[in-house]
């Protein structure tokens, strides 16, 4: 949980509520990494990565907004108008997963 503390304390970080409840949260460095976009399970397809990810990409003057996408979340960065720079994995707690190196350019 520090290494979390740590990291939201560098960024800037937006948070949704529905009824009083968290729905969704993101963050993004001051250099445009786009670090976490997460939303509840019960709230997907209802607009709220969306408005998460226009207010973290409208908070940073970078010229480029990188982030490393799941892969089920690549689609929802394509249709927003960024690229696969490349396919990486990774090692979390000793399972590999695939992710995508992708960018952004304004």
């Amino acid at each position: 949980m520090k290494k979390w503390a740590d990291s939201f304390a560098h960024s800037f970080c937006v948070i949704a509520v529905q009824a009083g409840e968290i729905i969704g949260f993101g963050d993004i460095k001051p250099d445009g990494y786009l670090d976490r976009l997460y939303v509840h399970k019960n709230h997907q397809r209802e607009g709220v990565a969306s408005a998460l990810c226009d207010t973290l990409e409208q908070s940073v003057r970078a010229y480029c907004i990188t982030t490393h996408a799941s892969i089920t979340a690549k689609p929802f960065f394509e249709k927003r108008g960024y690229r696969m720079i490349r396919e990486q994995q990774v090692e979390r707690q000793g399972i590999l997963l695939t992710n995508f190196v992708m960018e952004k350019r304004r």
